[in-house]
């Protein structure tokens, strides 16, 4: 687990890009906490029974919604000419790209056995930390995905 700090003017370009570029756009959100003029909570779990035919075919096995078809409606949660009080993201990279990842490095963990690779994402008293981490259905003494997924994450999301 990595934690990267931002104050200032950092803050303000950090959560530009996260709602206006699409780098972040291979992330499911997991949860949406904001405190603004009212408190809003969104669980990024989908709620299957809310498609019918071929919506809920294109869902297939997507648990969570993507972060790029949820982002316009958290900003809209968060649009002010001010920043909120409080605002906590919990952001998970998408199965196919943990896949590609544990390849492309041999890892010795099969994909399967991943249940998230998160970045929270927590603004609060003029601060914003950004915090790595990691979810596995097994247990193990390897840190080898861990690390890889902090410097995966300091090189290009930070």
């Amino acid at each position: 687990m990595k934690n990267f700090e931002y104050t200032g003017d950092e803050v303000k370009s950090f959560l530009n890009e996260l709602f206006t570029n699409e780098k972040y756009d291979s992330f499911y959100l997991f949860e949406a906490k904001a405190d603004v003029s009212v408190s809003y909570y969104i669980n990024g779990k989908i709620n299957k029974d809310f498609y019918d035919g071929e919506e809920y075919e294109a869902l297939s096995d997507k648990e969570y919604i993507s972060w790029h078809d949820i982002k316009e409606s958290v900003l809209e949660y968060i649009r002010s000419d001010r920043l909120p009080i409080k605002l906590k993201l919990i952001l998970m990279f998408n199965n196919e790209n943990i896949q590609r990842l544990i390849e492309m490095n041999n890892l010795p963990i099969h994909p399967d056995n991943v249940r998230a690779l998160f970045l929270n994402v927590n603004y609060f008293d003029d601060k914003l930390s950004v915090t790595t981490g990691t979810s596995l259905n097994v247990f193990t003494l390897d840190k080898s995905l861990e690390e890889l997924w902090d410097k995966t994450v300091e090189k290009y999301y930070i």
